[in-house]
């Protein structure tokens, strides 16, 4: 689980604040995206294609439950979505686009490729590469 502080421990005998509230959700946005990496260390770990299947959808899953976290949490506290609106602006202007860049898993984006410059994924990682542990490296 993520290293936050939580602002209560265990079954509070109490409601909590509007801001305990606001923190409880941004930890749990924290938690799904920490399920996604998680999931798909697994996914990369194995050569199972059941396994990794059913690892990819469940990530994808925990994608959109942040999402709805997040949604929630600009709900609750506006700043936090004006701040992030703040950061997708300022993604967009530096990269004269709002639309995402297209890359595929194996290269760099287009304009990237067009330039005659090749990005590669790494290939083969194992969750002990990720942690140094692998006796194969």
């Amino acid at each position: 689980m993520p290293e936050f502080v939580n602002p209560f421990s265990g079954l509070v005998s109490r409601e909590m604040t509007h801001t305990e509230l606001v923190r409880a959700i941004m930890l749990d946005i924290a938690a799904e995206l920490e399920a996604v990496h998680l999931y798909l260390a697994h996914m990369d770990a194995t050569s199972n294609e059941d396994a990794r299947k059913v690892l990819y959808d469940i990530a994808l899953e925990e994608l959109v439950h942040a999402g709805e976290f997040t949604s929630l949490l600009y709900r609750l506290d506006p700043i936090s979505g004006e701040k992030a609106k703040e950061g997708f602006d300022e993604v967009a202007e530096l990269l004269k686009s709002k639309a995402p860049l297209e890359v595929s898993p194996t290269s760099g984006n287009a304009e990237e490729e067009s330039q005659g410059e090749q990005v590669a994924a790494p290939q083969g990682l194992t969750v002990g590469d990720l942690i140094g542990q692998n006796p194969n490296t």
